[in-house]
């Protein structure tokens, strides 16, 4: 059975768990479907999913995208482009009033992005933006079309879960615990495909 889009998985869901006729299931996975998307969210990181955008900086502060998740990379474009280091919302509250010279830095905190070293201008971003859930209007995305099964075994154990079996969430949960490992390693083989090469010092 090919699993492309919402309904294929829907039906996957209810046939893999040989719960055709069971109403009560079928008006839970959607749930189940959502509860799996957010496990996606958080421990998938996926080279598909990455987004550029720059960043307006006034007095020292940017908001940050609306579909960010996790920061990648981020420089200032000044007069010449100068990366930006990562610090704590404590160690940007410590280093205010020091001066660092040329050394530029940032905290983020909520959905604001502070910046020690620059005041106005413009930061570029590189990030990890959400992915789009699956919907009735979208009912197809990135992860389902490249691994189908993770939705599939996702569904499965939080359906499990649901009906409080435990042996079949154990079994389903190890097989979406193992996609997800094969997608992370996939994804990090494409993001540092390539030879490694020896530098001579």
């Amino acid at each position: 059975m090919a699993i492309t889009n919402l309904a294929e998985l829907t039906t996957a869901i209810v046939s893999w768990d040989h719960r055709e006729g069971d109403d009560d299931f079928a008006a839970e996975i959607s749930n189940f479907i959502a509860l799996t998307e957010s496990v996606f969210q958080i421990r998938l990181k996926l080279l598909q999913f990455e987004s550029t955008a720059t960043i307006t900086v006034t007095d020292g502060v940017g908001s940050l995208p609306a579909d960010y998740v996790g920061m990648r990379s981020i420089y200032w474009n000044g007069d010449y482009t100068q990366e930006l280091r990562y610090i704590t919302p404590a160690e940007f509250d410590a280093r205010r009033n020091a001066d660092y010279g040329e050394q530029y830095f940032y905290t983020i905190s909520g959905s604001t992005i502070r910046f020690l070293g620059v005041a106005d201008g413009e930061a570029t971003a590189t990030y990890n933006a959400k992915f789009a859930p699956l919907t009735a209007l979208l009912p197809t995305n990135a992860i389902l079309t490249n691994y189908p099964d993770a939705y599939l075994w996702g569904g499965l154990m939080h359906g499990a879960m649901w009906s409080q079996d435990e042996a079949m969430e154990k079994k389903w949960g190890n097989l979406f615990g193992g996609v997800i490992d094969r997608i992370n390693q996939d994804n990090q083989d494409r993001k540092y495909a390539g030879p490694l090469t020896v530098r001579s010092l």
